[in-house]
């Protein structure tokens, strides 16, 4: 009778062991990759360490392929009729700059311009060979000769500078009515007056001052 009872408990139960669901399997965990040995034939090198060595490569490359690019101030110099020289770079306003660019590297740099001037001192006295136009008169025709005209006075010709003292100078003159030697001031670098003494073309041993202006060419 007790058997009988406890089979019926067993028969009854056995459904709901049936209907109960079954747990989710466990992940299978994924095999783990093998260490890495370095030998005679290959390094291990680390994942960030490799990604820095690439990097390196990368940037050796550019330096290797490429040119570095610099960029300079222009440096003006000026000298005037003076002698003096001016230059541009040392205002410390406005410094002398330069920049460099290569590849990820890029500097920038400033500094002062020194110029250094040597001067070419003119001499102050010497031969030399320096032509000029004149334009003159010759007093002396017009006033010792009372038949001779005002205009007959009027010379005009080429002068030969070949020695000077400064602005002093030493001419041989040619005109066209007469010819001599005198003395020249220069009042400019090309422009100056001159007196001197000259012969006459068209009179046998006639003879008679010169003044005149210059030009020098």
């Amino acid at each position: 009778m007790r058997l009988r009872a406890i089979l019926a408990i067993l028969a009854l139960s056995s459904p709901s062991w049936a209907t109960e669901p079954l747990g989710e399997p466990e992940p299978t965990p994924a095999p783990e990759e093998p260490a890495c040995v370095s030998t005679d034939t290959q390094v291990c090198v680390d994942k960030e360490d490799l990604k820095k060595f690439l990097q390196l490569a990368q940037e050796r490359k550019c330096l290797d392929e490429t040119k570095p690019d610099f960029q300079l101030d222009p440096i003006i110099i000026i000298t005037d009729e003076e002698g003096r020289v001016f230059y541009t770079g040392n205002d410390p306003k406005k410094p002398y700059k330069l920049s460099m660019e290569w590849c990820h590297y890029k500097a920038e740099a400033e500094g002062d311009v020194k110029v250094v001037a040597a001067m070419n001192e003119p001499e102050t006295w010497g031969f030399r060979f320096r032509p000029k136009a004149y334009l003159g008169y010759l007093p002396l025709k017009p006033l010792l000769k009372d038949d001779v005209k005002f205009s007959e006075g009027i010379d005009a010709g080429l002068m030969l500078d070949f020695f000077y003292v400064q602005w002093v100078n030493v001419n041989i003159t040619a005109g066209f009515r007469s010819t001599g030697v005198g003395v020249g001031f220069d009042l400019t670098k090309n422009f100056g007056v001159e007196t001197g003494y000259v012969f006459s073309w068209s009179e046998p041993m006639g003879h008679s001052a010169l003044g005149s202006i210059y030009f020098a060419f």
